[in-house]
């Protein structure tokens, strides 16, 4: 067989790699008795580089020929029997191997410059570096997404990367101010060279590479950080959202090993690392691109960290990049190079440090057996001095179970709201993961504060505990304020003993579920506070002291919501005439707001009747829902449900009659719009409810079981339109004495001050 070689390994390594280093190695390797480490090093070679070149397997076949083949190691022996790609496929791939053969690979610029000398102890502790390339319509939103982050001992570091577009390095230029420095490139430079230069100026301990397109969600920084400082890893990043042209969201592998780093890039570009490993590497490293084609220098500079030993770890399900979509990003680029070329290149590129770890077997691992550790910050003294406290505002941690669509959160965003208005700090923690049908209010929130830690998504479960103790700490809350999340009640033990100034509110809805926790943390709870007289009574008959208890009855905006005609839009969507009798379910599609109730009582009032029936929300009872309807076996246009809505208001106010055939309850918040908004309820004589519902007058009450009463009294309602008309009236004027969201806004604030230091206390009437 022509070119035939009598040293199959060498001559696979010849035409893979082309590097006399690797194949003098691999000479050593099988010149002596293979020692342990050679097998490995083979297999590696064989599952790693080789592999992802599969496209050359033909050809790598035909120059050694079948007796030759059979002395080959069972992994390079498996590569040639892969099947031969299309021709034109095979000739890319020889055109592809040649080039990286016969070319430098390496650009020699790396863009390093002296590190200036600065005062260690005022330094920040994170720089974020962030890139400009003729992006000057973008880099302001990067930046204040930076300098809107929660953590703030941050420097940020905007790198004029030699635009060629005059005015974006004029926009640039604007940008600089106390926390932004702006570094100018004289000619264009590659984007490693431009993070080096970038990196090599900074301060901080640990550094954030941002691309001047992107944007970084609020808390991304400080939840990288604390697996940083307190779990002891090296680098952490997290998943992106495609905002732009092509929505969506990515999750890289929640803990990537180095096997996994040489299989496809699984950490995103603005990952948080120790600036001392990107000493300890030499930092990023661009690939010639005019030569060979563009290749994701992040990738090739995460491998050689995790070759060295770093830990790395992502945040679990937290899309906190914000990826811009647009024609001129450089996802969109020409010459970016296949994912399979790529690989090819990060590993030849990196080939010094990761042929050790071949030869010793540990390439599986090393991502994870670098020398980080904790490095935990001494816990601040629970006293804080006089002078601390006067320079701070009052600070508020809210400790929920989920952020999903509902009235207790639209009641508590309102609350967040006016507090933050009002001066305070308000810092809001959820702990549980939510069922995405029941949707996300976290827009609600974040209308009032940055400061919103979703756990489930971005904190790893066995760091849950921690991490609130951490925030607890970090933060240094005068008030815990607890709304259902069953972990902060399980660590008031822990927060008091080494927070013991930090008072504890909570609320409670109703008389099940958290009561139990509320009871047996009675003695850590400094105020309870509660919506009805219902939870109040349960509360003093089990024991509670009256003076611990402030009843709120909660409220409503009646200025943004009144009484108002039926929607033309709704009309049409639903193809409604205007007369028609429209009877509404709103609210969260689970057991104990009775949704098939509803069904059911729609199926048995009289088809005769001109009555629409409606149902608006989300929950985990859809499918269940949907069964019922198709077999109540409605006529067209008798039962809609309309699912999710982005606006409540306009169905609310179309309809004649709001149901509620809840099995248990506290104080919905829909009550309440819909007598703002002048419609009348028929509801369940559970819970708060018969406090907001006046029989007779503002609607009707029935025992949550009684479902033909409840289909009994739609019917009456259908029927007499003049009486329906007087108590829309009386349901407003009802309304505007008793619903009033001010009051209540006072009354949450006044409650919780009474709970500060007594240096806050001018907040308490905010």
């Amino acid at each position: 067989m022509p070119g035939a070689s009598a040293d199959p390994s060498a001559e696979v390594t010849r035409l893979l790699l082309r590097n006399d280093e690797l194949e003098t190695e691999l000479n050593r390797l099988r010149a002596a008795a293979p020692p342990p480490g050679a097998l490995g090093a083979l297999r590696w070679l064989g599952d790693g580089l080789v592999r992802r070149a599969r496209r050359l397997a033909a050809r790598i076949a035909r120059r050694l020929g079948g007796a030759a083949l059979k002395r080959l190691p069972v992994p390079l022996r498996a590569l040639t029997k892969l099947a031969e790609p299309a021709g034109s496929a095979a000739e890319d791939a020889q055109a592809f191997f040649h080039t990286i053969s016969t070319t430098r690979l390496l650009k020699p610029e790396t863009g390093h410059r002296p590190r200036p000398p600065f005062d260690a102890a005022t330094a920040p502790r994170v720089s974020v570096v962030i890139v400009s390339f003729n992006y000057g319509r973008f880099v302001g939103h990067a930046v204040e997404s930076v300098l809107s982050q929660s953590f703030q001992d941050l420097e940020v570091i905007v790198v004029e990367g030699g635009s060629t577009d005059t005015a974006s390095r004029e926009a640039v230029r604007g940008l600089a101010q106390d926390r932004v420095r702006v570094l100018f490139q004289d000619t264009p430079q590659p984007a490693g060279a431009n993070r080096n230069f970038g990196i090599s100026q900074a301060r901080g301990h640990y550094v954030c590479c941002l691309d001047a397109d992107d944007t970084l969600a609020p808390t991304y920084i400080e939840h990288a950080l604390y697996l940083i400082e307190r779990q002891g890893y090296d680098v952490v990043s997290c998943g992106l959202r495609r905002v732009g042209g092509d929505a969506g969201e990515y999750f890289p592998l929640e803990q990537p090993e180095l096997r996994d780093l040489l299989e496809g890039n699984q950490v995103l570009t603005c990952a948080l690392f120790r600036r001392a490993l990107w000493e300890a590497s030499g930092g990023f490293r661009d690939i010639e691109r005019d030569a060979i084609g563009h290749v994701h220098e992040d990738w090739l500079f995460w491998v050689r960290l995790a070759a060295l030993g770093a830990r790395i770890r992502n945040l679990p399900r937290a899309p906190y990049l914000h990826y811009r979509v647009h024609p001129g990003s450089l996802s969109n680029a020409k010459d970016v190079l296949p994912v399979w070329q790529q690989r090819v290149l990060v590993q030849r590129a990196n080939m010094d440090v990761l042929w050790p770890l071949a030869e010793t077997s540990h390439m599986a691992h090393s991502a994870h057996a670098g020398q980080g550790t904790p490095q935990r910050r001494r816990r601040r003294r629970a006293a804080q001095s006089a002078a601390a406290l006067a320079g701070r505002p009052p600070t508020l941690l809210l400790a929920l179970p989920w952020l999903v669509l509902g009235g207790a959160e639209r009641l508590l965003s309102g609350v967040v709201g006016h507090l933050t208005a009002s001066g305070w700090r308000v810092v809001v923690v959820t702990t549980l993961a939510a069922d995405p049908v029941l949707g996300d209010s976290t827009p609600w929130f974040s209308a009032h504060t940055r400061e919103i830690f979703d756990l489930p998504r971005a904190v790893p479960p066995e760091f849950r505990d921690d991490f609130l103790l951490h925030l607890i700490e970090a933060k240094a809350p005068d008030i815990v304020w607890i709304v259902g999340s069953a972990a902060m009640y399980g660590l008031l033990p822990q927060v008091q003993q080494t927070q013991p100034s930090v008072r504890v509110a909570d609320l409670l809805f109703n008389t099940v579920g958290h009561v139990a926790n509320n009871a047996r943390h009675r003695h850590r709870i400094d105020l309870n506070l509660v919506e009805s007289q219902a939870v109040r009574q349960f509360l003093l008959d089990s024991g509670e002291a009256a003076a611990r208890i402030r009843l709120i009855e909660s409220g409503v905006d009646l200025d943004a919501l009144r009484p108002q005609p039926k929607s033309e839009g709704l009309l049409a969507r639903i193809g409604a005439r205007p007369g028609q009798f429209l009877v509404g379910f709103m609210g969260r599609w689970s057991e104990e707001k009775n949704p098939l109730g509803f069904i059911e009582i729609a199926r048995m009032v009289d088809q005769a009747l001109p009555v629409t029936f409606l149902m608006t929300g989300t929950g985990p009872m859809r499918s269940e829902i949907e069964a019922a309807i198709a077999r109540a076996g409605f006529p067209p246009g008798r039962f809609l449900l309309l699912g999710e809505v982005p606006e409540v208001a306009p169905v609310l106010g179309s309809l004649g009659l709001l149901v509620l055939p809840s099995r248990l309850d506290g104080r919905p918040t829909v009550v309440m719009e819909a007598a703002a908004m002048g419609v009348p309820v028929l509801a369940s004589r559970v819970g708060g409810l018969p406090d907001l519902v006046m029989e007779g007058e503002t609607g009707w009450l029935c025992d949550a079981a009684d479902l033909p009463g409840f289909a009994a009294r739609i019917a009456a309602a259908a029927a007499d339109p003049a009486a329906l008309d007087r108590m829309r009236g009386q349901a407003r004027r009802h309304a505007e004495q008793r619903f009033d969201q001010r009051a209540m806004l006072t009354s949450y604030a006044a409650a919780l001050a009474e709970l500060l230091p007594r240096d806050h206390r001018a907040h308490r009437h905010g």
